[in-house]
């Protein structure tokens, strides 16, 4: 690669920017909960915060890099910045058993199902 591409301005800027990034996810279930499994790679364990708000679960994690006060991007393909994601877990969800689980980049959320919530069909009418 030259050394042309990786002095460009615009890549500067963008490199030294600080941008949410939406946390990838993956959601299962089985009979008891529904557990989401939420990527942040390079967070901090203990900078991990998970909140719950009228039914919406928010996830952050900021990602910091000490570097030297006088370092100059010239190319950056990490991600810097933070991740954010935001979810509505409705009603047939127990919010007061949920647990978060964070190992190596990976944060896992069991949540557990309400007693009384039960899948049900709904019926789709035509016009």
């Amino acid at each position: 690669m030259s050394t042309a591409v990786l002095e460009r301005p615009e890549i500067k800027k963008v490199s030294e920017r600080l941008s949410v990034y939406l946390a990838p996810i993956a959601l299962y279930e089985n009979g008891e909960s529904y557990i989401v499994l939420v990527e942040l790679p390079g967070a901090d364990e203990k900078a991990v915060q998970v909140s719950l708000d009228a039914g919406v679960l928010t996830i952050e994690a900021p990602i910091k890099v000490d570097l030297p006060a006088d370092a100059q991007a010239r190319y950056s393909e990490v991600r810097l910045g933070n991740y954010r994601r935001t979810l509505n877990i409705g009603e047939q969800i127990d919010e007061a058993k949920i647990e978060a689980c964070f190992k190596s980049g990976l944060l896992k959320l069991t949540m557990p199902k309400e007693k009384g919530g039960k899948a049900r069909k709904i019926p789709i009418k035509t016009a």
